[in-house]
């Protein structure tokens, strides 16, 4: 059984995702926008206001687009402190109250399971956006990959962050035909534009020491030591640069503790948690990212620098990686187990700032060119109107 319109002949869509957070707000508004020309009502259902381990602040006043958040704290965090599970609780009664035409939920959670039954009992159509990629340690045949194939074999499209991603999904089950890519990006614009004023402004002070990001959350999944170990190596050649640590996290102590025991403190500094609205301040001073991880399955932090014109050493282990960084041209790709390649690509960063900043400059007119807000949400646009027609 299929759901029909409603009597004002506008088809509904909602899509149900874990929190509020600032960097799916501009997406959400972007399509939100785009839906509406098309004559389609979009609404956003939050499993939950936020929890303790999300520092940001959200201005809800941005939101432009209609939502309802979900009065549910039943998630809880696993032993290492990274993963947080939501019921979505209260999510049934919702889909009842809202009674839409077609439902977009984000992974393979306990909300992709309600909507999966819904699909079965009341025939409401949903699209699966989807993260995950492919992990040297999957079990071919868990029961984790059967769920999966069983949501993908109900699912009308999919949505997928990259081409990683969109593989993961084929390999679950998912018909090629079905699968859209919407490149997973922030508010590219926001980055470009802030930064470029802050580099203005600081144009007195830009033959400083150069200096390198570090930014995220300080969890072991991370696998931050991995870089220290090749800044520890290149400060034993030189300490004419500096590492900046945005970010806090489970890790943190040890990290620190790390710095100390190797006497890296005048190399490395630890700020905390930045928030979106700082962080243009501290690209128009870095020389490049390093983005370290152990695993992502796509790592925005790539996205914000290289939109700031910030080149980015972007680990092998990151979605992001495949999808946007040229190696040597607009980025690097790095294997950070590979110490001493890591600490010799830092040097060479540090040796040609020229080139540097024409790498950075690359990858800016990439971000601008590949992975707009409008691009993706035209990539959600394209799922949606492929689910609607079948």
């Amino acid at each position: 059984m299929v759901q029909k319109m409603d009597m004002t002949g506008m088809k509904k869509v909602l899509l149900i995702t874990n929190i509020p957070n600032p960097y799916r707000i501009p997406l959400f508004n972007e399509l939100d926008g785009i839906l509406k020309s098309a004559n389609i009502s979009f609404k956003v259902i939050f499993g939950a206001p936020g929890y303790s381990r999300r520092m940001f602040k959200i201005d809800e006043s941005e939101m432009k687009f209609k939502f309802r958040i979900l009065d549910d704290q039943g998630h809880t965090f696993s032993n290492d402190g990274e993963k947080t599970v939501f019921m979505y609780r209260g999510l049934n009664k919702s889909l009842n109250e809202e009674k839409p035409d077609l439902i977009i939920v984000s992974g393979f959670s306990p909300a992709t399971m309600k909507v999966y039954f819904r699909k079965l009992i009341k025939g409401t159509p949903y699209i699966i956006w989807n993260g995950s990629i492919p992990k040297q340690a999957d079990n071919k045949f868990s029961l984790r990959k059967l769920q999966r194939r069983l949501l993908c074999k109900q699912a009308s499209a999919f949505v997928s962050y990259g081409h990683l991603a969109a593989k993961y999904l084929i390999n679950s089950g998912a018909a090629p035909k079905s699968v859209f890519v919407a490149t997973n990006t922030v508010d590219t614009v926001f980055f470009n534009r802030e930064t470029e004023l802050k580099r203005e402004q600081q144009n007195s002070i830009k033959h400083q020491i150069p200096v390198f990001l570090v930014l995220g959350y300080l969890v072991p999944r991370k696998q931050i030591h991995q870089l220290l170990e090749s800044i520890k190596i290149l400060s034993e050649k030189r300490n004419d640069f500096r590492v900046a640590v945005l970010g806090d996290g489970i890790s943190k102590q040890s990290l620190m503790d790390y710095v100390k025991e190797n006497q890296l403190q005048e190399i490395v500094n630890f700020h905390g948690f930045v928030q979106k609205n700082d962080l243009p301040g501290w690209f128009a001073r870095s020389r490049a990212l390093l983005f370290q991880t152990g695993y992502d399955i796509w790592g925005l932090v790539v996205n914000e620098a290289m939109a700031a014109g910030v080149p980015v050493l972007s680990s092998v282990n990151a979605g992001a990686t495949h999808d946007l960084i040229t190696d040597g041209e607009n980025g690097f790709r790095a294997d950070y187990k590979n110490h001493e390649e890591t600490a010799a690509k830092i040097e060479w960063l540090i040796d040609h700032p020229a080139e540097a900043a024409a790498m950075g400059a690359k990858a800016r007119d990439y971000i601008r060119k590949h992975a707009s807000l409008h691009i993706s949400a035209m990539g959600f646009n394209d799922a949606i109107k492929h689910a609607l027609n079948k």
